[in-house]
C-alpha cells in the first residue's frame, strides 16, 4: 500500500480523448493532478459493470471504496473474495477502503473485512490517513463510531490530532454514513462531531456511501447552512457500486437539500486533484448492461488553512 502511495505521489497525468462533454476546467486540471475513483455498497452481478468503468478511466492513482465493501447478509472472508473476483480485485494495489455497516456482518465482527484487505483494512483501529498528489486523506470508521462509547471518542481525538499535523494541505475525508441525506436511511446525526473536526480544521470534501444513490450537496457547515467553500465541508454520497439503488429521496426528509440527486443507477465518481486544492469531478452513472453516462460533473477550488 505504501508503495502504490510512493509511487504516484507528485506524479504529472496527461490526459487524452476526455470528450467535448467536459468543460475546459477539467482539462486544465487532468494535465496537472492526479485522479481518483470513488464508489462503495458493493455486491453482484453489478459490481463487473462497476469495476469495468473503474478500470476504462486510466491512469487512476486510488479507488476509495466508501464502506460496505461486500453487501451481503454475511461477510466472511469467503463473501469478500467471491464478489471481488474478477470485479474490484482486479485492481486491489489501488483500493483504500473504509468500513460500512455490511463489512461487521462476521463472526467475530470485520473479520472478513479486516482478512480480505489485509494491511490496507489497518485494524483494530480501521481508520487511518495518508497523503496523494499534495492532498491529505482521511478514511473513518463510521460504523464503530456511531455504536462505540469507548472507541468513538478515541477516533475523534485521533481525527483532530491528525489534522492539526497537516495544516497546509487540502483535505479529503471519507467514511460510510454520510452525515446529510435526503435518500432511504438519511443522514446520520451521530456524525456531526467528525463534521465538525473537520469544518474546524478548514474546508474538504467528504465521501460517503450507505444511502445507494448519488447526493452532492454544496458547502455545508455542521447545521446545514450554506457556507463559502473555503469554510465548509461539501459532501458527495457516491453509490452504489454494485448492490442494489435507491430510486428517488425519502419523502419529506429532512436536512438541507442537495445540489444533485440522482438515483435508480450504480454510480462512480472520478476526481481530478491539484495540489493547491483545486478539483474537477465528473460522475457517472453504470448500467447492468455496463451502459455509463455523465450525470454529474463541475470544478472547485478549497483551500488549507
Amino acid at each position: 500500500m505504501q508503495q502504490t502511495i510512493r509511487k504516484w505521489m507528485g506524479q504529472t497525468w496527461k490526459r487524452a480523448g476526455l470528450g467535448l462533454v467536459l468543460a475546459l476546467g477539467w482539462v486544465a486540471a487532468a494535465a496537472e493532478g492526479v485522479t481518483i475513483a470513488v464508489t462503495g455498497d458493493i455486491y453482484t452481478p453489478d459490481a463487473k459493470v462497476v469495476s469495468d468503468a473503474i478500470l476504462a478511466q486510466q491512469p487512476l492513482a486510488a479507488v476509495l471504496l466508501v464502506g460496505d465493501t461486500c453487501n451481503g447478509k454475511t461477510s466472511p472472508l469467503e463473501k469478500f473474495k467471491e464478489i471481488h473476483q474478477g470485479t474490484y480485485g482486479r485492481f486491489l494495489s489501488l483500493i483504500f477502503p473504509a468500513p460500512g455497516n455490511h463489512d461487521s456482518l462476521s463472526k467475530p465482527p470485520f473479520s472478513g473485512y479486516r482478512a480480505y484487505w489485509g494491511s490496507a483494512a489497518h485494524a483494530p483501529e480501521q481508520y487511518y490517513s495518508f497523503d496523494l498528489g499534495g492532498w491529505h486523506f482521511v478514511s473513518l470508521d463510521s460504523v464503530s463510531f456511531h455504536d462505540a462509547k469507548v472507541s468513538g471518542p478515541r477516533q475523534l481525538a485521533w481525527l483532530k490530532a491528525d489534522l492539526a499535523a497537516h495544516p497546509k494541505q487540502p483535505v479529503i475525508a471519507y467514511w460510510h454514513y454520510p452525515y446529510f441525506s435526503r435518500a432511504k436511511h438519511l443522514g446520520d446525526p451521530k456524525m456531526k462531531p467528525l463534521w465538525q473536526a473537520l469544518e474546524e480544521h478548514g474546508p474538504a470534501l467528504l465521501f460517503c456511501g450507505h444511502n445507494h444513490v448519488y447526493e452532492r450537496f454544496p458547502p455545508l457547515d455542521a447545521e446545514g447552512h450554506t457556507v463559502a467553500a473555503a469554510k465548509g465541508v461539501q459532501e458527495f454520497v457516491i453509490g452504489p457500486g454494485g448492490a442494489s439503488p435507491i430510486k428517488a429521496q425519502a419523502p419529506d426528509a429532512p436536512g438541507p437539500a442537495s445540489a444533485c440527486f440522482h438515483g435508480g443507477a450504480q454510480h462512480v465518481g472520478f476526481f481530478v486533484l491539484q495540489p493547491g486544492g483545486a478539483f474537477a469531478y465528473t460522475i457517472k452513472s453504470v448500467s447492468s448492461k455496463g451502459e455509463t453516462a455523465v450525470v454529474d460533473q463541475g470544478q472547485g477550488n478549497i483551500s488549507a488553512q
